[in-house]
């Protein structure tokens, strides 16, 4: 009996060993990006996935409004008791698109502005470390005319 005989042995086993390892963990990483794709639970259960979208799409539409349309006498007695608060409500609600569409232009404007101040920076810091590269745009270049 060779005394080396056992560790060739165990390194071949350790050897097998890696490589199913290296297999296993592929299969496994196979495994977790199916199982986090939605496919996979839609393939596997349709009618459980059918209905809790139901069910989603049952939460996400919302109730319908009761409209209630009293007679005159109902809403005389309503106003007597303080029990129904009479406004326009469309003034405000075209107060409020107004300034909704205000506060986006100004803020788009905000966001260019900074935009171009950036560009305008970057361009001038360029111009800075290479000071004999071209001119960047037609307006720095120097005039070439004949007359």
């Amino acid at each position: 009996m060779d005394p080396d005989e056992p560790v060739e042995r165990i390194c071949r086993r350790m050897a097998e060993l890696r490589r199913e390892l290296a297999y296993d963990m592929q299969d496994v990483s196979r495994s977790a990006k199916a199982m986090a794709s939605p496919s996979f639970y839609i393939r596997k259960f349709p009618w459980a996935t059918l209905a809790v979208a139901a069910g989603v799409g049952y939460m996400l539409i919302p109730k319908k409004k009761q409209v209630v349309q009293p007679d005159m006498k109902a809403l005389a007695e309503l106003v007597r008791k303080n029990q129904v608060n009479i406004s326009t409500t469309k003034a405000a609600e075209t107060q409020g698109m107004v300034k909704s569409l205000a506060v986006m232009g100004l803020t788009w404007a905000v966001k260019a502005g900074m935009n171009y101040v950036v560009q305008q920076m970057t361009t001038a810091a360029s111009a800075a470390k290479s000071p004999n590269a071209a001119p960047s745009s037609p307006v720095d270049e120097p005039a070439n005319v004949k007359r």
